[in-house]
């Protein structure tokens, strides 16, 4: 495969080193950080320095990162994290799916991540970091964090946010970086499943984590977290609760898009024909539900199918129905050895 170079906005990072010496590299690539316009303001310094605790006890490489990447900034590493410390997620518009598939002859995923056009970090990262699992996947809206991806060890991740009553604002690890923790620290979906009950959350969302055998949705909210287990070896995950005891959290919201996209999703895996790729690919590209996004409101920013066993992944920069997939090298610990491999730093 030629070197990639994606079209603009999107950046192709393979990063490798010290959690330090990584958010160095980031923050020299990167242009000044500005705190994406959409979010609600920062919180305030007590809060963020409680979460940025919370973070320091649960994943530590994160904080050194942070560091790392204010001081190649000229920043102050506090203003830093208060700026990526997202609160809330109030009056946001979330159509992101994903869906998971077992079958004899292999485990697949695909994901389609939405959201509006003015979103302009559209990185794809590959780490390698000292101490921790190799990972490959998107980074959207702020440095550090992670929305789907894939580690060496065959776990993928996916995050959903969900429409859903936010409790006052608490200490808590803000939701984009619970990917990057789970890539960074498991090797299995039940590994993954357990530590993300485990975390203290801020916001809601789900989760879907899945390896080559197994996986699970993990619907969140900061006052109550469950799993949901596929179902005839099909998981699907959009934007609301299915599980009983969360289904209360969404109050009175009309959630008929996120379940028909869910139902899409399902029917196309379940019933149509083809090799697994295939079913994927047109569940992704699906315009009745719609699951492909084309509205300036609803655009399907990237798309991701994986190979969990036979450890392929595939990204498309752009709505799956018209943009084309290009494989990527699977992480690994030693080095970025596939023929393929895009230009570190393109």
């Amino acid at each position: 495969m030629p070197e990639l170079f994606p079209p603009a906005p999107y950046r192709v990072r393979m990063l490798a080193g010290t959690p330090r010496e990584i958010g160095a590299q980031l923050g020299r690539l990167d242009p000044p950080f500005h705190r994406p316009p959409w979010w609600p303001p920062p919180p305030d310094p007590e809060l963020a320095e409680a979460c940025r605790r919370l973070v320091a006890r649960w994943h530590p490489p994160l904080i050194e990162e942070y560091e790392g990447y204010a001081a190649a900034q000229g920043m102050d590493p506090r203003l830093l994290w208060q700026q990526v410390c997202r609160t809330s997620m109030r009056a946001r518009p979330f159509a992101c799916s994903a869906v998971a598939v077992w079958e004899p002859a292999g485990a697949w995923v695909g994901r389609n991540y939405d959201f509006r056009p003015i979103q302009r970090r559209r990185d794809l990262v590959g780490l390698r970091p000292e101490g921790g699992l190799a990972s490959l996947g998107m980074m959207g809206s702020v440095p550090g964090g992670r929305y789907d991806g894939v580690n060496e060890a065959g776990l993928f991740v996916s995050l959903h946010a969900v429409m859903a009553d936010e409790p006052p604002p608490r200490p808590g690890i803000p939701f984009h970086l619970i990917p990057r923790i789970l890539l960074e620290r498991c090797r299995s979906a039940g590994e993954a499943a357990e530590l993300a009950l485990r975390i203290p959350h801020m916001l809601p969302l789900n989760l879907l984590v899945a390896d080559p055998y197994e996986g699970f949705a993990v619907e969140i909210h900061p006052l109550c977290a469950a799993v949901r287990l596929p179902e005839n070896g099909i998981l699907t995950v959009t934007n609301h609760y299915e599980h009983p005891a969360l289904r209360p959290y969404q109050g009175r919201r009309d959630l008929r898009f996120s379940m028909r996209r869910k139902e899409r999703l399902t029917e196309h895996i379940a019933t149509g024909d083809g090799p697994p790729r295939e079913r994927l690919l047109r569940a992704l590209s699906d315009h009745e539900a719609p699951v492909c996004g084309h509205r300036p409101g609803f655009s399907t920013l990237w798309s991701v199918i994986a190979d969990l066993r036979g450890r392929t992944v595939e990204y498309a920069f752009g709505p799956p129905c018209q943009t084309p997939f290009h494989p990527f090298p699977w992480p690994s610990a030693s080095e970025w050895d596939h023929p393929g491999a895009p230009n570190p730093g393109n």
